[in-house]
């Protein structure tokens, strides 16, 4: 379980759009509480098995039976990927919306009707369960339109293209459509503003902005500029907070105001904003970490709705290990999870240009797309709402997963017929000629 499942499930039950919580992965968690969730945690384990064997497929091409099985293993021995798909958050639909992404674009020719319409469905449903997972799959999609200018090089045709642009976008449709029938509202899910807010107090840049700006009557936060709390998440979530005392982010003009507020930042500190954003992105890619995993719950509003909405669940929850006892992930973290996420998301560009002077195109296309998405994410959550391992943690073992797919001592692009001539990928061919 983990502090914010409870701002996940009631959704549902009060009508209202909750801040960063997605009322389309409050359902399924509203669907499932009956049986513990556990169905809910069955369709992400399948999910992430299903693309990782659809992967294997068409990178690996004929494998023996027992090649899926010890990938998953070597995942969830060196990543918090296990952990990811057995909790009830949406982080589990991130990576596996990412692979799908990018087997819809590049190798459409390769999967089935029913394999395609689920691939589809993978990357819409995570879009729609989190706002952070839109974002990434939403400027992979971009960079995949631009990407196909070069479809010449790399052998594709049209139909990948739009196909996974089409299921990228549609996760946007199914967030509205989902938002107006749980609570009446044609919105997205709230917050981001207020969180990178959160961040912009934290960092010292909004109070600086309050100081020279107040008083302003259209700013209530003026009256509170000496109360800013030291970090993010108490700004966001105390009761006492200024950013409650204001009306919170269910109120417009509380709304209204925190737009102008990291508006005027933008304008009178660029260079600061530039700097602090690159500091972020950097330290946000690196915290791989998976210590966090198993640390007892300490949200008192999740009981809260567990009690009001599914209380045959809290003799389960408050007698769980993770609730009573110490359960210490750092050993394994820091020795195996990070080391090895470290090393092959940096291997990712390197891939990138060996695999292209190898005319091995749609693997690097493979490789680039997780670099991408890595940095990618680390940009939205690390600059807007701070630096979290968890945020990173919950894709970066794509670029082991890019690392295994390689296969090292082919040179012919999969589906394609060019270049089958086999060769190493380190090293040149006596054969090769200039250009080649």
């Amino acid at each position: 379980m983990f502090d914010d499942v409870g701002g996940y499930m009631e959704r549902w039950p009060t009508a209202t759009l909750g801040f960063g919580r997605s009322a389309a992965y409050g359902l399924l968690l509203w669907l499932t509480r009956w049986s513990s969730f556990v169905p809910l945690v069955l369709l992400q384990a399948l999910v992430t098995t299903f693309v990782v064997d659809r992967a294997l497929r068409i990178f690996r091409g004929g494998r023996s039976p027992w090649a899926l099985p010890v990938v998953m293993a070597a995942i969830a021995v060196t990543s918090a990927a296990a952990f990811s798909v057995s909790t009830v958050m949406p982080d589990a639909w991130a990576a596996p919306a990412v692979v799908a992404l990018h087997l819809l674009a590049w190798h459409s020719g390769s999967l089935t009707t029913l394999e395609r319409v689920a691939m589809a469905g993978i990357v819409a449903m995570a879009g729609a369960a989190h706002m952070a997972t839109f974002g990434v799959i939403a400027g992979l999609s971009i960079l995949n339109a631009v990407a196909w200018l070069a479809r010449h090089r790399l052998g594709v045709g049209p139909t990948g293209i739009v196909v996974a642009t089409s299921a990228a976008w549609s996760g946007l449709v199914l967030l509205l459509a989902v938002d107006v029938v749980a609570a009446g509202r044609f919105a997205l899910t709230p917050g981001a503003e207020a969180y990178l807010l959160g961040r912009l107090v934290e960092d010292g840049m909004a109070g600086k902005v309050l100081a020279e700006q107040c008083p302003r009557s259209d700013w209530q936060l003026c009256a509170f500029r000496n109360e800013l709390p030291a970090y993010s998440e108490a700004f966001l979530w105390d009761a006492s907070s200024p950013l409650r005392k204001i009306g919170g982010t269910d109120d417009p003009r509380a709304e209204q105001e925190i737009r102008s507020i990291i508006a005027r930042s933008l304008l009178t500190q660029p260079i600061e904003h530039i700097w602090r954003a690159s500091d972020l992105t950097a330290e946000q890619f690196l915290d791989t970490g998976a210590d966090y995993i198993l640390e007892p719950v300490t949200s008192q509003h999740l009981r809260w709705t567990l009690s009001r909405y599914a209380p045959w669940l809290l003799r389960g929850y408050d007698g769980a290990r993770q609730q009573t006892e110490s359960i210490d992930l750092g050993l394994w973290s820091d020795n195996i999870v990070v080391p090895v996420a470290t090393a092959s998301s940096f291997a990712l560009p390197v891939l990138v240009v060996l695999l292209w002077r190898r005319h091995r195109r749609r693997e690097a296309m493979l490789a680039a797309t997780v670099f991408l998405a890595l940095i990618g994410n680390a940009v939205i959550c690390g600059v807007i709402s701070s630096p979290n391992e968890r945020y990173q943690a919950r894709l970066v073992w794509l670029a082991t997963l890019a690392v295994i797919l390689v296969d090292w001592g082919r040179s012919k692009p999969p589906g394609t017929a060019r270049n089958s001539a086999s060769r190493p990928l380190f090293g040149s061919s006596p054969d090769a000629g200039p250009g080649r």
